[in-house]
């Protein structure tokens, strides 16, 4: 069986591709990027490595040849990945692929103002109407960006400024989501037509993720709760753009286009994350990591 790995040169393509290689031969793997040289270690152990981009639909058919199962790892480009998915997924049901497993997002149904959540339900359809067999993997927020990203903020202001009020979510680790995306594609006839909540263990509001930051660090992190309008100001004021552009990346933030980032703050609000299972275990039989194991992975 042929294991296809897009986005195979991202964090989580990478990460996945690890956990394959523990359990299969290289010569197994056909990875997919837009960048062949940053898998020559990959390639250099027996994978496929082959050239393809979402944007470039006419790659996509030759890249996937001779492939069983497809890992669609969404791409970045929001306000573009319906086109670049669907593009995907005909392009996958062409060459032959029997079966999609795709990274979907937490809380996905038609009526989330999230932008990034509307595209992942149009994804899904898409998918689901395709007559391939299929596995959603809807993964929550990651747990890492807090000590990634969230954890050095709140060190230097004192502070974390959110608009996501009450809202619950449950983090993941970007680890766990890994292995429930290699398990999957390991035994992929166990979950045939599946669909996944990807969680951690436990309901967390922001207030929540800031007292476990002052834990971790010994010093004091308070939540500030904004209005959304106030929030967009001060990516406004960061130079953060509010629409996505390609390739996109602010030096100071690390962060997307604002709109998105907002109405994905509007999703977690309105309690449209407000979802945790045990989804993690059913799959690998291994408990998902904390909010608290996953800061500890990163300070310890």
């Amino acid at each position: 069986m042929k294991l296809v790995i897009s986005g195979a040169s991202g964090e989580l393509g990478r990460k996945v591709t690890a956990n394959l290689l523990e359990h299969i031969p290289a010569s197994d793997l056909i990875l997919l990027t837009r960048k062949p040289d940053a898998l020559a270690a990959e390639a250099a152990q027996g994978a496929d490595v082959r050239k393809a981009d979402f944007a470039v639909p006419a790659t996509l058919g030759a890249a996937m040849q001779g492939g069983d199962i497809l890992l669609l790892i969404s791409t970045l480009s929001i306000g573009r990945r319906v086109e670049q998915h669907t593009n995907a997924i005909k392009a996958a049901k062409a060459a032959g692929i029997k079966h999609i497993v795709y990274t979907s997002s937490c809380g996905i149904q038609p009526q989330t103002p999230s932008i990034s959540g509307q595209e992942h339900h149009a994804t899904e359809q898409a998918l689901q109407r395709s007559g391939l067999a299929f596995t959603i993997l809807r993964n929550s927020w990651y747990a890492d960006v807090t000590p990634l990203f969230l954890l050095p903020a709140g060190l230097a202001t004192g502070s974390l400024v959110g608009s996501t009020g009450d809202g619950l979510v449950a983090p993941v680790a970007k680890d766990d989501c890994a292995l429930a995306a290699a398990a999957v594609l390991l035994n992929p006839e166990k979950h045939a037509n599946a669909i996944y909540e990807i969680t951690g263990p436990d309901l967390l509001t922001f207030a929540d993720i800031a007292r476990l930051c002052s834990e971790a660090s010994g010093k004091p992190i308070a939540y500030i709760n904004v209005s959304h309008d106030e929030k967009l100001a001060i990516f406004d004021a960061m130079g953060v753009k509010r629409d996505y552009e390609e390739g996109m990346m602010n030096d100071n933030t690390n962060a997307w286009a604002s709109n998105e980032m907002i109405t994905y703050e509007m999703a977690i609000k309105q309690q449209f994350f407000s979802i945790c299972s045990r989804h993690v275990e059913l799959i690998t039989g291994q408990k998902a990591l904390s909010m608290r194991d996953v800061i500890a992975l990163y300070t310890k």
